[in-house]
Order: C-alpha cells, then sequence, then structure tokens
C-alpha cells in the first residue's frame, strides 16, 4: 500500500514542468517498500544524484506532525510536512522551515510564495509574491509584507484561517516583537517615512512613532517582554544613523542627541554592525549601539607603500590587518535614555566586551595583553565594568580569552571561569572567588576537540537565580551551589563510560553569542530533561533525568542518532538514526516505544552496499585504540581484498555515520563510494605523543594495519593510505618510514616541520607556530631548541627513503596550509626520482569547492588507486606521468 500524497497544484506543475516528479515522488512512497527482496546491483557514479540529506525542523506542539527538508546536490531542495502517526505527507519544492500553528496548520515560504496549509483537509492558501513574513502566535496572526500587481509593497495582516484582517499600503519594512504583541513598520512614501507601532492585540490603528524625518531603513532591538523598543534609522550603511528609545506604555520616544550628552567623541558616528547589534537591557533601562570613526578625506599619499614589521610590535603585521585597524575598529556605545548619559564601552584599549546577566555589568578585555606570545590566543586581563556607575575593576589575570571557559551567569550575580584545572566563580557584588569543582576530586576535562589537548568539557547552564551550576564531567552532569560548599552527582556515566550531555533542540543557528561572550541557559531541575548518551561501544541515543533520580534509559542503539527534536508533549520526540549501511531515519519516541516515520534514501536498498565494524589494536606502547573498518560492497568472504588506510586522529566515533555515495566531496574522498568500488577502508585512532607527530602516527596505523592482515581479509599487498591537512603529513610521513603501502595520496598536508612552524596563516595573519606548542603538533619548542626533533617528524627529510607512489594535492589559494608544502615535497620527490604526481587546483582553499574540481580530485584519487592496488594500467594521466 503506497502512502498518500498530497501536494499544492503550484509544487505538482513546478515539478511536472522539471519533468522531475518520479524522482521527487521516490522518496515518499518507498518506506513501505523498505525491505522487499530488491534485485540489488552494483552503485556507480550515474546514481549518486539520487541520494540527499534529511534536515529535520521543529515538530507541531501536539508532537502528531514533523517537518523536514531533504537537500541534494543539485539544488532541488524540499520541504515535507508528515504526521508522525499516519504518515499523510504534504510537500513543498524550495520550501524555507516553517511554522507549525493553532488550529492545526502550517506555514512556510517557497520561491516568494506563502503557503498556508490545513493539516486536517490538505486545503492549502496560496499568496503570492512575498518577500517575507513573521508569526505572532500570541495573538494567532501571519504579517505578510508582499508586492501588488502594480509593484508596490502592501502589508497583509491575516489569521491563521488566511483571512485578512487589515491592509497596509506602501510598508517597507516591519518588525515583530519577542512576545509578538506588536508590530514596528515603516512606510514609504513621496512625502516623508514613517514608523508606526501597531497592537496586535487590539483592532486599532497604529500608533506614529516617527514622522517627517528620512528614515529610509530601520534596524530595531527590543525588550524580552516587550515592553519597550529601541531602534536607528539612517539612508544605508555608509551614512551617519540616528537612534531612538520608545516606551510603549507611555508613549513616549526619546532621540539621542550626540551633542547634548557629554564624552561623545569627535568624528564619530552611530551605525549598525553584526558583532556590535542594537540590543535593549532587560529593565529598558540601557541601550547598547555601535559607533565608529567618520572618514576623513586625506591627500593621496603619491609615496611607495611598504610594510613595517617590528620587532616589538604585539601582533605581526598580518594579523594587525585580518584583526582590524584600531581607526576603523565598531566600537560599542549605551545610552542610558532615562538619565541621557552616555560612555563609550570599547576602545583601542579594551576592545573586547561581554555583558553579565540583565546586562549590569560588562567584562572588558584586550587580546594583546600579554603578546606578543606564541598560542593561538593569549591570556588577557579581564575587568568588569559596572554600567550604572562606570566603575571598572580587574577582577581577573592572566585568564585564558576562550569565551568558553569565561560565562557570566543568567541572573547577572557571577562569572564562572575555568582555571587551574578547576572551575571557580566570581561573585560581583562580595568581589570574591571561590573555587567549585576542587573539593569533588573529578576530572572536569577530556579530548572534546580533534588535534588538541584535554580541555573543559564545559557548561550546561544555571537553575534559577544562580542557585546551581551546571557542569560537565568527563562522562556527567554535576551541580554545584553557588558557593562551592555543596555539589551533587546528576547522572552516572562514569560507571560505564558513557558520555552524558543535555539533549540540545537541533537548530542552524548555532553558539548563542552575545558580543564577544556566550550566553548561559536557565535549567530548571525540578523538570524533566532529556539527554544524550554516547556509550564506549559505540552506541548512543536518549535518556530522561528527572529530579532526585537516575537517568532512565529511553533508547540506546547500536547506531547513530543524532538532531533531537522535542514536542510540547512530555515523552514525545523526533530524532534521526543511522548506520554505515542504514540511511538516516526520521524516528518518534511516543509512549515508551520508536516509530520510523520516514526512511530516507530508500533507493539505497537496490544496491550493494558494505557495512561497518569496530576493532580494537595496541600501540607498541601497548595502549589499547580503537579504529572503524568499513567492508566492501557485496563482501565475498572467500576473497581478499584491497585495502585504503584514511587517517587523521580520532575517527572510531564515526562507526554508525552513513556517507552519501558522491564525487562532490570537499577532501576528495569518499568512504562509500570506495567500498562500492571493492576496498575495505580503515579508519585508526592515532594517539598523538609530545614531540613525536609522525612517529606515533606511524605507531599507531602500522599496529592497525598489522590486526587487519592478521584478519586474513584484505591483499597484504594492496594496501593504500590517504589524508588531507594534518592526515596528508601523517600519510606523507609514514610513507617515509614503512613499505607497508603501495600507493599513497597525501593532500593539503605540511611536509616539513621546520618551514611551517615559521608560516604565517594566510587565513589568520598569525604565526603557525601556535600550532606546534600544545595543540596538534605538540613539539613545546621552537626548531632551533630541538632541531633533531623538528627533523626526526619532517616527512622532506626522508624524501629519498620513499618507495610508495604518492599523489600531492592542494588548493593554489590555501590558506591554512601553505601550498609551498606540498610543492616543496613534490620537487624533494623529483629530486630523489621517486614515483609522484602533484595536482595543483587554481582558485582553491583548503578544502576543494567547486564542483569541477571536485568532481576531478575524486576520480583521479580513485584512479590512482585503482592503477596501483587493482592494476588497472589503462588510466593514461598516471602511465604518462610517471614515465
Amino acid at each position: 500500500m503506497l502512502l498518500k500524497i498530497i501536494m499544492p497544484a503550484s509544487t505538482y506543475f513546478l515539478l511536472k514542468n522539471r519533468i522531475l516528479l518520479s524522482f521527487f515522488i521516490l522518496p515518499l512512497v518507498a518506506c513501505p517498500l523498505w525491505g522487499q527482496d530488491w534485485q540489488k546491483k552494483h552503485l556507480s557514479a550515474k546514481d549518486y544524484h539520487l541520494w540527499s540529506t534529511m534536515e529535520l525542523h521543529r515538530p507541531s506542539s501536539d508532537g502528531r506532525w514533523i517537518s523536514y527538508s531533504l537537500i541534494y546536490q543539485n539544488d532541488f531542495d524540499t520541504l515535507f510536512v508528515r504526521n508522525s502517526l499516519n504518515g499523510k505527507t504534504f510537500s513543498f519544492a524550495k520550501g524555507k522551515e516553517g511554522f507549525f500553528l493553532k488550529k492545526n496548520s502550517y506555514v512556510t515560504l517557497a520561491d516568494n510564495k506563502l503557503f498556508l496549509l490545513s493539516l486536517d483537509t490538505g486545503n492549502t492558501i496560496t499568496i503570492d509574491n512575498v518577500s517575507e513574513y513573521a508569526v505572532s502566535l500570541a495573538t494567532e496572526k501571519l504579517i505578510i509584507l508582499q508586492k501588488t500587481a502594480k509593484g508596490e509593497n502592501i502589508l497583509r495582516i491575516k489569521n491563521f484561517a488566511g483571512q485578512t484582517l487589515k491592509e497596509i499600503l506602501t510598508v517597507a519594512q516591519f518588525s515583530l516583537s519577542p512576545k509578538g504583541g506588536y508590530l514596528l513598520y515603516r512606510t514609504d512614501n513621496e512625502t516623508n517615512d514613517s514608523l508606526i507601532l501597531l497592537n496586535l492585540r487590539s483592532s486599532s490603528n497604529g500608533l506614529t512613532v516617527l514622522e517627517k524625518e528620512q528614515i529610509s531603513n530601520f534596524q530595531s532591538a527590543w525588550q524580552k517582554e516587550d515592553q519597550t523598543v529601541s531602534f536607528v534609522t539612517g539612508i544605508n550603511d555608509r551614512t551617519e544613523k540616528t537612534l531612538y528609545y520608545f516606551n510603549i506604555e507611555d508613549k513616549k520616544l526619546k532621540k539621542f542627541e550626540p551633542s547634548l550628552v557629554s564624552g561623545f567623541p569627535e568624528n564619530t558616528m552611530i551605525t549598525s554592525d553584526i558583532f556590535r547589534k542594537l540590543l535593549v537591557s532587560e529593565d529598558s533601562q540601557r541601550i547598547f549601539f555601535a559607533l565608529k570613526k567618520k572618514k576623513i578625506k586625506t591627500e593621496i599619499n603619491k609615496t611607495p607603500s611598504v610594510e613595517i614589521w617590528n620587532a616589538n610590535d604585539k601582533w605581526i603585521y598580518p594579523q594587525q590587518i585580518k584583526e582590524g585597524q584600531s581607526e576603523n575598529a565598531v566600537n560599542l556605545g549605551i545610552w542610558l535614555p532615562l538619565e541621557n548619559r552616555f560612555s563609550v564601552l570599547t576602545s583601542e584599549e579594551y576592545p573586547k566586551i561581554m555583558l553579565t546577566g540583565k546586562q549590569e555589568y560588562a567584562i572588558l578585555s584586550n587580546p594583546k595583553d600579554y603578546e606578543p606570545q606564541f598560542d593561538n590566543e593569549g591570556p588577557r586581563d579581564f575587568y568588569i565594568l559596572n554600567l550604572k556607575t562606570f566603575e571598572k575593576k580587574i577582577f581577573l589575570e592572566k585568564q585564558s580569552s576562550d569565551n568558553s571557559l569565561l560565562i557570566p551567569s543568567p541572573s547577572g550575580k557571577y562569572i564562572v571561569y575555568f582555571r587551574d584545572n578547576s572551575w571557580w566563580v566570581y561573585d560581583i557584588q562580595s568581589q570574591t572567588h571561590r573555587n567549585l569543582t576542587e573539593k569533588s576530586g573529578r576530572k572536569f576535562t577530556a579530548a572534546q576537540r580533534i588535534l588538541s589537548p584535554e580541555i573543559p568539557c564545559g557548561i550546561a547552564g544555571w537553575t534559577q537565580d544562580d542557585k546551581e551550576i551546571i557542569i560537565y564531567g568527563e562522562y556527567d552532569l554535576w551541580a554545584f551551589n553557588n558557593d562551592g560548599n555543596n555539589y551533587r552527582l546528576l547522572t552516572n556515566g562514569h560507571q560505564s563510560k558513557t558520555v552524558f550531555r543535555l539533549a540540545k533542540i537541533s537548530s542552524k543557528k548555532g553558539v548563542d553569542y552575545l558580543y564577544d561572550g556566550l550566553n548561559s541557559e536557565i535549567l530548571d531541575l525540578s523538570k524533566s530533561h532529556y539527554l544524550t548518551a554516547t556509550a564506549n561501544d559505540g552506541k548512543s541515543g536518549f535518556y530522561k533525568l528527572d529530579s532526585g533520580k537516575a537517568p532512565f534509559k529511553l533508547v540506546l542503539k547500536d547506531s547513530y542518532t543524532d538532531q533531537f527534536q522535542s514536542s510540547s508533549i512530555d515523552d514525545t520526540f523526533f530524532y534521526t538514526e543511522q548506520k554505515f549501511d542504514l540511511p538516516p531515519s526520521l524516528v518518534v519516541y511516543n509512549k515508551k516505544q520508536t516509530k520510523t516515520v520516514y526512511q530516507s534514501n530508500p533507493q539505497h536498498e537496490k544496491y550493494y552496499w558494505g557495512h561497518s565494524e569496530l576493532i580494537e589494536f595496541s600501540n607498541s606502547k601497548k595502549e589499547l585504540l580503537k579504529g572503524v573498518l568499513i567492508y566492501p560492497a557485496h563482501y565475498d568472504p572467500a576473497k581478499k581484498y584491497p585495502m585504503i588506510v584514511y587517517i587523521y586522529e580520532k575517527q572510531s566515533d564515526k562507526l554508525h555515520y552513513y556517507r552519501n555515495p558522491s564525487l562532490l566531496n570537499e577532501n576528495g574522498f569518499n568512504i562509500s563510494v570506495y567500498a562500492a568500488q571493492g576496498y575495505f577502508v580503515l579508519l585508526p585512532d592515532i594517539k598523538l605523543e609530545k614531540m613525536q607527530p609522525g612517529i606515533s602516527a606511524l605507531d599507531c596505523v602500522s599496529a592497525a594495519v598489522a590486526k587487519i592482515i592478521s584478519m586474513d581479509i584484505v591483499k597484504k599487498d594492496k594496501i593504500g593510505i590517504a589524508g588531507h591537512s594534518f592526515g596528508g603529513y601523517e600519510s606523507s610521513f609514514i610513507i617515509t618510514q614503512s613499505t607497508l603501502f603501495s600507493a599513497a595520496v597525501a593532500s593539503g598536508s605540511i611536509t616539513d616541520l621546520n618551514s611551517f612552524y615559521y608560516t604565517v596563516g594566510k587565513q589568520s595573519g598569525k604565526p603557525d607556530m601556535w600550532r606546534f606548542k600544545t595543540e596538534q603538533w605538540m613539539m613545546e619548542k621552537a626548531p632551533f631548541e630541538i632541531p633533531a626533533a623538528y627533523d626526526r617528524n619532517s616527512p622532506i627529510r626522508f624524501a629519498d627513503k620513499i618507495q610508495t607512489p604518492v599523489l600531492l594535492w592542494t588548493g593554489k589559494e590555501d590558506q591554512i596550509v601553505d601550498p609551498k608544502q606540498s610543492i616543496e615535497f613534490y620537487l624533494a620527490l623529483r629530486r630523489a626520482s621517486k614515483k609522484s604526481i602533484m595536482l595543483l587546483y587554481p582558485k582553491e582553499n583548503h578544502l576543494i569547492t567547486d564542483a569541477k574540481n571536485q568532481k576531478d580530485v575524486a576520480g583521479r584519487m580513485l584512479q590512482w588507486f585503482n592503477y596501483f592496488l587493482k592494476d588497472d594500467k589503462s588510466i593514461d594521466w598516471i602511465t604518462k606521468g610517471l614515465q
């Protein structure tokens, strides 16, 4: 039985005109066909376009509906709305993430058309020429800005049934308040512009806030409870703007007049900036806004320009250019409209700023405090500024500049920070520091990032009124009182080496920044919370944490789970689940049961596919390590196969990752493609040692390969190795010391540690020597201090020892690893008469982004391995290049 598919007529005809309807329907009707006895076939490049990536969106509040997008490489993306109970599905070609509304309806924008869908009947209201829309859930209204047939702007306010309640002509912009109760919009008339405030809870006409001024554009910031709004008006980003403050309750407008406040800097203007955004404090007492210097016309200097690199500069010249000259900096100002006081908060002396909860204090710092130094980011001194008295005091000296290690509390009482292997709290009122975690005797660091030493695991949030702070340990969640005297363990992951973390709603928004700091979340531990769980054996899933109880297992499977989406109904949530040989499926957890709502990429079942296996091996120091072994598609135990070893650092966590087959890969390598081509693929974990990055990589990889060879499943004389960036370095080094490999690909690689140490990163403008102290290379000292160690781990020093044919490739505009590293290695190999070919891609960076180049490098890498590992000598460019 096929699923019932319902789509708007406009969508149907769009699909029909593109002659893509049959392809489009395939993912929708395939769920019931999953598991049927297909006549499987071998995967080829002409089939790759069938695969899509699934992206989940928020579900309906009752948990009955979920929306998701399928994203294809040919940009034929589609939004779906699906019933989790009966599979009823609606689709919108090129649809953007929409909203589930009350009255059991859904709204989305697709190709400048707004669709208002009744989920009960399937009836759809289509509104054309929509440029922007917003949803007020509080008042059950849609705010729609569209073009009329005459090309004029019109604002329409509709209810959720699609009935028009109000029409306003000549509206150019609008801004909806956070609670959805008010709408601020700009009219664009021939005579004058106006800003009008509309109360969406009443039927009255709007209140004119500003008129008879050349507004042309406005940007707004609302107080979070809809009490006040601030806005800047101006023609464009290059011109000076005007700042206003409006109190909604007393209907009073205040204009900021720079000439009437003390301390406003000369030759400075109000501007708009994404990093110094307009902000209204929680109590509406303070407005934060951007300032920058006005440009002054100067006579053209006819003398030749020269870069001056001074030895006593805090930063080297390129970094100073990248970070921005002080005269071009955008600073943050503060206006207290009720007192008409003003101050500049950031400056050349203190360019970085965080705000405490409720925005009553600012935290200021200067990244140059301890420069020159040779870490990625140097430590700083941190000052706290009272935003009522503007009194400033230092409260932390020589503290890490990582903003994830210094976070203000939501209520603004404390600042938590990590120092000396402990989490500390600073009490702003008492000006005291307390160690929170020392008494617990537990570890709060782990290997959180690739190619990095252990770092703090982070902060989950605070309880109400800053009473407790929730801190992540290596495995668990801990709650610490703000006085540091009491603490409690909330989970028990350390017993089974299961990592518990709060399950956050999957979102594209990423990290929640406010200026140069992070916002903290408020957690109510008296209520239930969902946790993600990652077990030591590769299983993953979700647990439930109830007050005073141990975490309760809801889902834990031998698969990879992610994209958590929770509804308002208790014990109902959605997520995706995948394995290497199972495409991501959309799953709903409801009433202690899981159900597959949608299975993506159903065509997968038609093709032979490999599977993944977790392996264990030991390096020469008898340390137990893990790796992932991918089996060839249509594997025959009676045969032996060639194998590719793809390396970086830790990869065992990718055991269950499903990879869409594709030639469009930024690093040129796709595991599913190689498995389909009859290769084993090994992803070994590598434990890097201090001062021995190459030697430790050689040790771990050799041990992993030996483990696979002992399984008697691969051709031991047909093993290749490949890696990109740091993996390219490891590949380059390993083949100078080992004859295990019959072919190698090293891309974007570092080949001479000595010269790379003294390279300036084009992207950052920083000396790349920061990578060598404690991160990535862990060399700790400079080449002139330990020359033998640098030589011992540099591939270029052993170029004459290589017996493996090696393909090098890099982007000619690589901003991360200087392409000279590949060129120098190629020249060394050439001088030593070794088999090598180098590919340089013009206008490409560290990763290949142009589709034509992606296909080229992916195809050539595969041909390279086929030539040496499958004896396919028909590939002319290799034969010609190595004769």
